[in-house]
């Protein structure tokens, strides 16, 4: 459950899952660690050697015993304890990438496309977009009640978009357009297909223009820079 509204009432958190997640691995990891220091310290054992004798481990001393069959070796764990672990541990680094973390996931090693990259971060992001929209929509409801505050209206409600409006940036992919998605557009504007406004509109919802440029501040820099070298119907002003 994602707060969506303004009211008092507290929501589920978005990320008490991955919370709860994190804590589990922590655990996991905690005695994972613990099993491999223990296990993994050498440790030496003897058999048929005098119980009283003092024997020292280094390159300076030798063991030595008469008795027929004596063993000497290092303890080496076996088995599979610890790697129950480690599987533990990775199948709960899948649900906390699963789950919006990707500060354990392994990164792909191989190049991935515009659209796929896309789509991955639509869905890490669909969380965050559901929290501005919340906040967006509380921002509107407090500023239209300061402004029927200082004006004539009779109520709040008579307060609509239209006397005032505020919107949180919801675009949260970091990916722009395409340079093959660019050169659709520009051939569909010249085969007549779309209009100019829309060609810049797109654009502009392509992170390509600033989104506070006007279409017609956009034409009017390309009009007042030197023509290019090589041939290319160039976005005129409109007008005689």
């Amino acid at each position: 459950m994602v707060p969506r509204t303004s009211r008092p009432e507290v929501s589920k958190s978005p990320i008490e899952d991955l919370v709860a997640a994190n804590l589990d691995h922590y655990r996991l990891n905690t005695d994972f660690r613990h099993g491999v220091h223990f296990t993994a310290l050498p440790t030496a054992f003897v058999t048929g050697f005098d119980k009283n004798a003092q024997l020292r481990i280094g390159s300076t001393t030798a063991w030595v015993t008469d008795t027929l069959g004596a063993t000497a070796s290092f303890l080496e764990f076996k088995g599979d304890g610890l790697s129950t672990f480690e599987r533990a541990l990775d199948r709960v680094e899948r649900l906390l990438a699963v789950l919006g973390s990707r500060l354990l996931e392994s990164q792909k090693r191989v190049s991935e496309s515009a659209e796929a990259i896309a789509i991955r971060q639509a869905g890490e992001s669909s969380i965050i977009a559901g929290l501005s929209a919340s906040v967006t929509a509380s921002l509107n409801d407090v500023l239209r009640w300061v402004y029927w505050w200082h004006s004539t209206e009779d109520t709040p409600g008579n307060v609509t978009a239209e006397h005032l409006s505020y919107q949180l940036n919801s675009d949260f992919e970091v990916t722009m357009m395409s340079a093959a998605e660019i050169a659709a557009l520009v051939s569909a504007w010249q085969n007549g297909a779309i209009s100019r406004d829309t060609l810049l509109h797109n654009f502009r919802t392509g992170e390509i223009l600033p989104p506070s440029r006007t279409n017609e501040q956009e034409i009017e820099l390309i009009a007042k820079e030197p023509p290019p070298k090589y041939t290319t119907p160039m976005l005129k002003p409109a007008g005689p």
